[in-house]
């Protein structure tokens, strides 16, 4: 009976805590629901509302991943399709998803550049490989979708040259700034202040956080603007824009109104997007130091190979990091200076056997900065420019992966060399960027995410740029399995076995 009871309760706290709206309504603190993430065959679920016009959030989340591919996607289709396009978290960005931390309370997902939510008809859990939607959700006809509201006044004072241009509530806590001109190095003790009240009074208001610069407490204005800069406001933990007037740029010290604007009283921001709380990136791992390599007269090749960066957590502060990542001429993941109108030769050693996918690495070069092309559907990769020759999946090469030398002698290096294959087998294209070439692209792996870096398209080498020391090594004395054995090894049986063992060894020790 005591069991029942319990179990009974349980039901009933688990049922009030899951939301219960009507589709295509909109609610102030989570913004317009459009339905359940559900699907007969997974036991996954949510509760999906758009927070405005490029952005979504699920609640209560139930998802633990089953496969390697799954991802958060966008269809015009009801039924997702390979056509859709992936929408990405700030845990994942866009690689496969995995589990979220439990104590998320909920996962705020994100539409790709240039897109909006009302241009799609379905939003899933998408597995790309298998076709196969795992759960999903098709948004209403005629959905509503919350928007930020332009202000009627602007900031204007007579002192310290006040003023800006245009403000806008992007939600219920959030006020852009657009061109804020105010000479903050001259005024005494500063403050953006909100409060309410007919007029602008110190003991009814508040300071308020500059995004980007009050993250940890709240300091005066005391840089110069010069209108060029747009700033946005926070407003405290505890207000929002339906409960403060007025907000005004105030002198603390003497108490003064440098000029303020006002909030509007009537229905104006009815139907403004919630709330949404940053995330904060993980900083207990060591961040990912970028390397520098230039393209002088002396070096004009570039050897791509794989190195291990499991000691390296939270890589680029996603909760999902690559296994690999490119180390080019030895140093992990650089950024590349190359002159115009000048050829260098990039030599590819990631691997080449689609058995195992961390070790299948074409490189190629071009204008997304994420990469694994062949894991993106047609909609994202007619959208990439690629800049390197001939097709991405020829330029593969053998295996060679950068280890740690973790039994290693006061006079070794910290890291060696480890191939599979044979020196002559490196595959390699010429790259000659010109005067029409974009000045930023990046170099990355076809197969896998995140593995790459810049490239930086100079007409001059920056001087004020140190290079980063190469490790050196010798291409004729590869550190392997191969040299163990006689050349006449080197026919098709002999290599593909080897390459075999070769990698089912690497996989049982790093895994």
């Amino acid at each position: 009976m005591i069991s029942k009871l319990v179990q009974i309760v349980f039901l009933s706290l688990a049922a009030s805590s899951t939301y219960c709206y009507d589709i295509n309504t909109y609610n102030a603190d989570y913004g317009v629901y459009v339905g359940d993430l559900s699907s007969p065959e997974t036991d996954i679920s949510g509760q999906v509302f758009i927070v405005n016009a490029t952005t979504l959030q699920i609640f209560n989340l139930t998802f633990s991943p089953s496969q390697q591919d799954l991802y958060f996607w966008l269809d015009t289709k009801d039924v997702p399709t390979r056509e859709g396009i992936k929408a990405h978290t700030f845990e994942y960005g866009i690689t496969p998803l995995g589990s979220f931390p439990e104590d998320n309370d909920r996962v705020v997902v994100h539409v790709p550049e240039k897109h909006r939510i009302d241009e799609f008809k379905s939003f899933s859990i998408y597995s790309f490989k298998t076709d196969k939607s795992m759960a999903s959700v098709v948004f209403p006809e005629n959905v509503k979708i919350p928007k930020s509201v332009k202000l009627s006044t602007e900031f204007s004072g007579k002192r310290y040259q006040l003023r800006s241009g245009p403000l806008y509530v992007i939600d219920r806590r959030t006020i852009k700034v657009y061109g804020f001109t105010f000479e903050g190095n001259k005024a005494p003790k500063t403050y953006f202040y909100a409060g309410r009240g007919a007029s602008v009074s110190y003991s009814s208001g508040v300071k308020v956080a500059i995004r980007g610069k009050d993250e940890k407490e709240i300091s005066e204005i005391s840089e110069n603007y010069r209108g060029g800069k747009d700033i946005i406001l926070e407003l405290p933990e505890n207000y929002d824009i339906f409960h403060i007037d007025w907000i005004s740029v105030y002198c603390y010290k003497y108490r003064v109104n440098f000029g303020s604007v006002l909030v509007p009283t009537d229905d104006t921001l009815v139907n403004l997007p919630p709330y949404v709380p940053s995330i904060k990136k993980n900083t207990d791992g060591k961040p990912m130091a970028r390397g520098v390599l230039k393209g002088s007269a002396e070096r004009t090749n570039f050897t791509f190979q794989l190195g291990d960066v499991e000691h390296i957590k939270n890589l680029n502060g996603n909760l999902r990091s690559p296994k690999y990542v490119w180390h080019v001429n030895s140093v992990m993941s650089p950024d590349l200076y190359l002159m115009r109108n000048v050829t260098y030769n990039f030599n590819v050693e990631g691997g080449r056997e689609k058995m195992i996918p961390e070790l299948y690495n074409p490189l190629y070069i071009g204008d997304d900065e994420n990469g694994g092309f062949s894991e993106l559907s047609q909609n994202e990769a007619e959208r990439v420019t690629i800049h390197s020759p001939g097709l991405i999946e020829s330029n593969t090469g053998p295996l060679c992966i950068w280890m740690h030398n973790k039994d290693k002698a006061a006079n070794e290096p910290d890291t060696y060399l480890e191939c599979d294959g044979w020196p002559e087998d490196v595959h390699s294209f010429a790259f000659t960027p010109n005067e029409t070439t974009p000045s930023v692209l990046y170099y990355n792996s076809g197969n896998n995410f995140n593995m790459g870096g810049r490239i930086f398209i100079v007409d001059e080498l920056p001087e004020n740029i140190a290079d980063s020391a190469e490790v050196p090594y010798s291409r004729e004395k590869w550190h392997t399995l191969a040299l163990s054995r006689q050349r006449a090894d080197k026919v098709n049986g002999g290599k593909a076995t080897l390459a075999a063992v070769f990698l089912i060894i690497v996989t049982i020790i790093l895994a």
